[in-house]
Parts: structure tokens; C-alpha cells; sequence
């Protein structure tokens, strides 16, 4: 695989789906792989930021039983990719900024940003001033109509796929995947 390949605008649940399903010779190249993302897409990550996101993805352990030493050998990998194609890897110790960056990349990719500002222009200033307002107890109630309301479309959506279901099997095998 390449750079590119690597980098591009599919989903990272579907990205990574495909990652793992594609034959690699060497195990380490999808936490590699997804080291490599992590950093195209957002600058100033320290190792620890980027080895909790990457066993977020892969799982706990994916970094061996030497974690530390597993890193750094993926570290150089990155290095020697984004040489190849041009880039620079480097590490800010900046006191505001600390973290890995790519030279010439922006902070946060453009990608990433515009999601974030497009989910930041959906929230509504009245419903937050009304929340507000909420007691504890009001609140809990709120969040757990809402779940019960995502957990009955969650149902009805299994049930279309799976007629076979009946309701209390329909709502176990949800509450077992959430």
C-alpha cells in the first residue's frame, strides 16, 4: 500500500474494515497503517495521544508486550513512508503544541474540519439555555427517553432485516451490541 491509499476520504470504520480484510504480510503494518492517519489528519499528538487513539481502533496489547519500543519502530516506518512521498515527520516540544506533526500540514485536516463545523452550526442555542434549566433528575429522565426512543428504532430496524426476531430476542441482541 501506499500514501495515498492510506489517506483518503473514506470513513475510518470502513477504512479500517478493509485494512484488516486485505492480506498484509506483516502484522504491524494496520497499526502502522493507522498510526499514519492519525497523524496526516490532526498534528501535535504525543505518543501516549496516539497509542491510546490506535488501541481505541486495534485493541489493548496491539502494541505488544513492549509498547514503548513497539512505537518507536513504527515511528521510523512512518518516517521512511512520508519521506518517500515527500513529507517530513517531526516532534514539536512546545509547551502548547507538544506532539508528533507532518511539516506543511495544516493542524487539522480541512476534512475534519468542516465535519466539526458542520456539527458545531446543527446545535441550537435555545435547546442548550433549555437544558440548562434542567434539574439532575429532569436530565436523567431526558437521557433515558432518548435512549429508549434510539433503542425502539434500533429494534424496528433489526426486525425489518430479520422478521424471524421477535421483539424480546430483537431487543436483546441490540442491548448486547451497545
Amino acid at each position: 500500500m501506499n500514501l495515498s491509499s492510506i489517506i483518503n476520504d473514506m470513513p475510518l470504520d470502513v477504512w479500517l474494515a478493509q485494512l484488516r480484510q486485505a492480506k498484509v504480510p506483516d502484522p504491524s503494518f494496520v497499526r502502522q497503517a493507522v498510526l499514519l492517519r492519525l497523524l496526516w489528519q490532526e498534528s501535535y499528538l504525543t505518543r501516549q495521544g496516539l497509542v491510546t487513539r490506535v488501541e481505541a481502533l486495534l485493541g489493548q496489547g496491539c502494541f505488544g508486550p513492549v509498547p514503548r519500543h513497539m512505537f518507536q519502530r513504527d515511528i521510523a516506518w512512518l518516517r521512511r513512508v512520508l519521506a518517500d512521498a515527500g513529507y517530513r515527520l517531526a516532534y514539536s516540544r512546545r509547551s502548547d503544541w507538544p506532539g508528533y506533526y507532518i511539516i506543511g500540514r495544516p493542524r487539522l485536516d480541512e476534512r475534519l474540519r468542516q465535519l466539526i463545523a458542520g456539527a458545531v452550526a446543527e446545535v441550537d442555542p435555545q435547546q442548550i439555555a433549555a437544558s440548562r434549566q434542567l434539574t439532575p433528575a429532569q436530565r436523567l429522565q431526558q437521557a433515558q427517553s432518548m435512549i429508549r426512543l434510539a433503542e425502539q428504532v434500533a429494534v424496528y430496524r433489526l426486525r425489518q432485516q430479520q422478521p424471524q426476531l421477535n421483539e424480546e430476542e430483537a431487543y436483546y441482541t441490540v442491548r448486547r451490541k451497545g
